[in-house]
């Protein structure tokens, strides 16, 4: 999720407790912080998008690490706010924390909340990066007027239908899909996310032997539309990349992603896809790999967000 979201809900569950959204309430200041400092790994930025985006979402965002935030905002905010309860405000910023983490598994890109027992990042694939319903009912919950008309409880019970109604429909795509290529061999993973863009936009993943399918269903037309099919990587070119960095990197970056290689007059052109977004008829993030003809690295980029950017590995 975008900061703004993050801070919203924040400040939204201040409000629901009855805080008044003020920069003199020390506690709705916990909660806002909490909400957003996890993404506080920002910083990683400074020594490159290779840093920041191996890094983001991994132990920062686990739930060890929100009671240390926790207790570094309140022992901050307790220097400004010296009469309020320094406990009230450290379970006010665990709990903004807790929600930063919640709202990040919903998402594709996941976080690695259970660090440092279990590594990879958690993801639960329900909502899009940027999911305005959750902006509109923390507003609701925050504005006043609003809250004077419909009672917080309401509001909630509004957004916990929009939970399960996301749920709903990718349940509904994930049995579409298995219907549509039941004919085509076995189905050895199936993974359903939500589009970066469109709220009845779905794609997915979908691993039958020797190949992956990706595609796109539409629930306003109930269409499947088919956007790419990879065949799998030979594995004696597999075997000569999977021990490279850049391979390492793409399998910590992505747990969702396919190795293409191309043969050129002087050795090998390996290319990694990560397969969880597809935006403007293309994947968003990518990798670039060139090997010899004896299978020796000469170079490896990583281009994020575009294949214009590119961040030596």
């Amino acid at each position: 999720m975008d900061p703004i979201t993050h801070g919203v809900v924040g400040l939204a569950m201040a409000a629901y407790t009855g805080e008044a959204i003020s920069i003199a309430s020390p506690y709705a200041m916990s909660s806002l912080l909490g909400a957003v400092i996890p993404d506080a790994d920002i910083v990683m930025q400074f020594k490159g998008d290779y840093s920041y985006l191996k890094n983001h979402r991994g132990m920062s965002h686990s739930i060890p690490f929100i009671f240390l935030y926790g207790g570094a905002i309140a022992i901050t905010l307790s220097l400004l706010y010296p009469e309020a309860s320094f406990l009230k405000m450290y379970l006010y910023a665990v709990a903004g924390c807790f929600s930063h983490l919640l709202l990040d598994i919903t998402n594709s890109y996941g976080a690695q909340i259970l660090w440092p027992i279990y590594n990879k990042k958690i993801t639960l694939d329900l909502l899009l990066v940027y999911d305005p319903m959750l902006i509109i009912v923390s507003l609701a919950i925050i504005i006043p007027s609003v809250k004077n008309k419909i009672h917080p409880i309401i509001t909630l019970t509004i957004l916990l239908i929009y939970f399960f109604i996301r749920y709903w429909m990718k349940l509904y795509v994930k049995k579409k899909v298995e219907s549509y290529f039941k004919d085509q061999g076995n189905i050895l993973l199936i993974r359903v996310m939500p589009s970066m863009v469109g709220f009845v936009k779905w794609h997915f993943v979908i691993k039958i032997k020797g190949k992956r399918i990706i595609g796109e269903c539409n629930l306003l037309s109930r269409k499947i539309r088919i956007i790419e099919v990879m065949g799998d990587l030979d594995k004696k070119l597999f075997r000569a990349i999977r021990d490279t960095k850049v391979a390492k990197f793409f399998a910590e970056f992505t747990p969702l992603f396919h190795i293409k290689c191309d043969k050129t007059d002087r050795g090998y052109v390996y290319s990694f896809i990560d397969l969880r977004y597809y935006i403007a008829k293309d994947f968003l993030h990518h990798a670039t790999a060139i090997m010899d003809e004896n299978f020796k690295l000469i170079t490896s980029v990583f281009h994020p967000y575009r294949k214009t950017r590119n961040v030596e590995i």
